[in-house]
């Protein structure tokens, strides 16, 4: 177990109703909200409605962007900059899903730090410009998934090279998150269950991967993982149970905000792997992660096989004394598992073929590539094979 320095800045507000609280919690940051959210859904206006409705009261003026859409694009949140800047905002409030939160930190951040938000993010053939702070944000997950409600980090994507890419910083972390279990009543199914696979990789990515162990660790990320397994059946089964959304809200929330790593960090291959995969074809990041999993697992089984083993065993029950073979025994277990929930889907049910593979490997490693310069980090230093015979073994 390694020393760490670990702090949740964000006020974490939770609970049915909460959302109408807005106006109050943002009082401290301003008086000048820039609202970023997606385009309208009459489905879910009533969010955006108790939100405006609720700033309003406060006495907050509002400039709404509405423009961010899912794989949030480095050119929109670049206009987002310039419109925050015109209209003289003070901080910014985030409603929305993973998508939404991460552009509106690239915001809050380029727009006080200056340049172009794709200037931010991490490539491994050039040094990233760093912030030199952050307007304040205040956060309203909508989908329960990245997590990015309580992290320094954003994803955005850069459409016109096709890149995407991430950033962390401590002044983007948001203030305030506000998770209100009404809110998620309306995500469809699918999304839902896109959702939860990616919130189940934030936790084994770094419990597989790290070279370092600790119990205390790994004892909060199963807990989160069975948590997620256990909610989500009980979310697709019925999308107005409260109790459900608002566990699995908090599970993605907390699985991505470093208390599942206290101890051992790792990386995070799978995400590596499946940012050039909707940075090509903008599928959803989850989707993404659904295709690609059990292919990952089925290939790395052998690298780390004491820590595959050790969540075979406590979280899928494998009962296999030898630790390769129940390591080899997760992807099937995994995949029994997607199919429980009508999730286990390849390339070919959204026809992608092959014929962007070799594109998106030279990407991946030219991106990503930090050891001897033709190696991404994973659970073994992933080589131009490995991230081939992954991609091929998920068509």
């Amino acid at each position: 177990m390694h020393n760490f320095e670990w702090n949740l800045p964000t006020k974490i507000v939770y609970g049915k109703g909460e959302l109408s609280r807005l106006g109050e919690l943002c009082n401290e940051y301003g008086r000048k909200a820039f609202l970023a959210t997606y385009r309208r859904s009459e489905k879910r206006a009533w969010i955006l409605d108790t939100a405006l409705s609720s700033l309003k009261a406060a006495g907050i003026e509002v400039t709404i962007f509405d423009c961010i859409e899912p794989n949030p694009r480095a050119e929109t949140v670049d206009q987002g900059v310039q419109l925050f800047l015109e209209s003289g905002c003070e901080f910014v409030v985030a409603l929305g899903g993973g998508s939404v939160i991460d552009a509106a930190k690239y915001i809050s951040a380029t727009a006080f730090s200056g340049g172009s938000a794709w200037d931010y993010v991490i490539l491994a053939e050039r040094a990233a410009k760093e912030y030199t702070g952050a307007y304040p944000i205040v956060a309203v997950p909508t989908v329960s998934a990245a997590g990015s409600e309580a992290n320094a980090g954003g994803v955005i994507t850069n459409w016109k090279t096709k890149e995407k890419s991430f950033s962390r910083s401590p002044y983007r972390i948001p203030k305030v998150a506000i998770v209100d279990p009404e809110v998620f009543v309306t995500v469809p199914r699918d999304i839902t269950a896109d959702g939860s696979v990616d919130i189940f990789c934030h936790l084994i990515e770094h419990y597989l991967t790290s070279p370092d162990a600790s119990e205390i660790a790994d004892r909060i990320t199963e807990g989160l993982i069975l948590t997620t397994m256990e909610y989500l059946d009980r979310a697709l089964k019925d999308g107005s149970d409260l109790e459900a959304r608002g566990q699995l809200a908090l599970c993605a929330l907390l699985g991505w905000s470093g208390i599942q790593a206290l101890g051992r960090m790792g990386t995070i291959p799978i995400h590596f792997i499946e940012h050039q995969i909707s940075g090509h074809y903008d599928i959803s990041h989850g989707r993404g992660m659904v295709i690609i999993l059990p292919a990952y697992l089925n290939h790395f089984a052998d690298a780390r096989p004491e820590r595959w083993a050790k969540l075979a065993r406590r979280i899928f029950n494998v009962k296999e004394d030898d630790d390769l073979q129940a390591a080899r025994a997760l992807g099937g277990a995994v995949v029994k598992w997607l199919e429980s929930i009508d999730m286990h889907v390849t390339f070919s049910d959204h026809k992608i073929d092959s014929s962007k593979f070799d594109q998106m490997t030279d990407d991946i490693i030219r991106m990503y590539g930090t050891l001897d310069g033709n190696k991404v980090p994973g659970p073994r230093p992933m080589g131009r094979d490995d991230i081939m015979a992954i991609l091929n073994a998920s068509l």
